[in-house]
């Protein structure tokens, strides 16, 4: 009886396991349906959307548009970069899908059960909820949905485009686009000139086309330094802000309100005139600039500002002491141990009483002088050599070069009686060798 007893129960539990097996055979696991499309999701005017917000990261950003200006939703004063943001939402104008995937019961397996990113797109006529899954691991193509049981694939990534960083969205001061800097003004603890000048030729070379101006005199400066100097002040970190709503009255608590100096750039971009002010202060151990009448205010590292506020007319100087056309150079005379050698050049020819002298080692060293540092420094050491170059300029025919001794580097080197500054002794070591090569025996 016990044996029949359990054979029913055996013969009980088998039923229910094929009854179990029929009915899992009997459902039928949902699939997703994928069909390739070329479809615009998300088709707005970019011009009617009032109101933008994303939300990533536990963090959202919103924006909204009044009188036609984008503004911080929490922060109205915050400057919002107009045209990044109108960039931003062209990229819905429109948003085209690649692939539909309809019918779809799971979001998890594209990401969107927690989106990454959430947009959501305001206008008269209601809100367009994006929402940015994960990519897809066949072509890399991001799945995104409108919240209507369809997910789409789509090329443009509009989501990697998105920062909860407001910052990003900063509408920082910078150097303006130029065609050609035209002056440049330096007031407060340095003050200088500069002017583009390319046809005046004030000085004896017609090389250079920038110029400290001084009333009636001119200082050559360097093309590539003036050029550099620009790019220093375009590499500023502008939006490295200390505030955004400066004003009059508290420009004393960024050292702004008596600049240590300020730079006037002046400028032509496309033929028409234009021009920027940067300031530049300190207060305590911070440093700070502030591009014209901005409201916003930027750090500067110690580093920068120090070099900033170094550049005067001397630091924008060529490194060459002379700039010689050697075809204008009618001769040379050089005073060495208090003798004197006249080198007459006609043609390709050097000669030095009547005799041909090969004379493209002395060119070499001359045009090899290099100022260190210029200054104002003076000495009554040794003259190491001198001379004088006359040249076929009707404004300008001589030039009178004297090198004295001045410490174990360095010389001091004056042009017509005003000083340059200091010359590597070395290099006036070569241009005396070479001048002795060629008069070596001469009386």
């Amino acid at each position: 009886m016990k044996r029949q007893k359990n054979l029913l129960i055996l013969l009980a539990v088998l039923l229910g396991l094929c009854l179990a097996i029929l009915l899992a055979a009997g459902v039928q696991k949902h699939i997703d349906k994928i069909a390739t499309i070329d479809k615009d999701i998300v088709d707005l005017n970019a011009d009617s959307v009032t109101k933008i917000s994303w939300t990533s990261g536990g963090k959202t950003l919103t924006y909204e548009k009044t009188d036609d200006t984008w503004q911080q939703s929490d922060d109205a004063a915050f400057p919002v970069d107009q045209e990044k943001l109108q960039e931003l939402l062209q990229r819905f104008a429109p948003l085209n899908a690649g692939f539909e995937i309809s019918d779809v019961q799971d979001y998890s397996q594209y990401g969107l059960d927690a989106p990454e990113v959430t947009v959501t797109l305001t206008t008269t006529e209601g809100d367009t909820v994006v929402k940015f899954g994960n990519f897809s691991t066949m072509d890399s193509k991001r799945y995104v949905t409108l919240g209507d049981g369809t997910v789409y694939l789509i090329a443009d990534d509009v989501a990697g485009a998105l920062s909860t960083d407001r910052d990003a969205y900063l509408c920082a001061d910078s150097v303006p686009a130029y065609d050609t800097i035209t002056g440049i003004t330096a007031t407060g603890e340095t003050t200088f000139t500069a002017q583009y000048l390319p046809d005046a030729a004030p000085l004896y070379t017609d090389t250079y086309d920038y110029y400290a101006v001084d009333g009636e005199n001119y200082t050559a400066l360097s093309t590539q330094k003036i050029e550099g100097f620009l790019s220093d002040l375009a590499a500023l970190p502008y939006s490295d802000y200390a505030t955004y709503q400066a004003s009059q009255e508290n420009l004393a608590d960024y050292g702004l309100d008596t600049p240590t100096v300020t730079y006037t750039v002046q400028y032509t971009q496309d033929k028409t005139d234009g021009s920027f002010a940067l300031a530049l202060g300190k207060k305590g151990d911070t440093c700070y600039a502030r591009m014209n009448d901005s409201k916003i205010i930027f750090k500067l590292t110690e580093d920068a500002y120090n070099d900033l506020t170094a550049t005067d007319a001397n630091a924008l100087r060529p490194d060459e002491a002379l700039s010689l056309d050697w075809d204008t150079v009618k001769s040379m005379t050089f005073t060495v141990d208090d003798t004197d050698y006249t080198v007459e050049h006609k043609g390709n020819t050097f000669t030095i009483n009547g005799d041909e002298v090969d004379f493209d080692a002395v060119k070499q060293a001359v045009d090899g002088l290099k100022i260190t540092e210029y200054n104002s420094e003076t000495t009554d050491k040794k003259q190491e050599l001198a001379f004088t170059v006359t040249l076929d300029n009707k404004e300008h025919p001589e030039l009178a070069v004297t090198i004295q001794q001045y410490d174990g580097e360095n010389c001091l080197v004056t042009l017509n009686g005003v000083t340059l500054g200091f010359e590597a002794r070395s290099n006036v070591v070569t241009l005396t060798e070479a001048v002795k090569a060629i008069t070596l025996g001469l009386e």
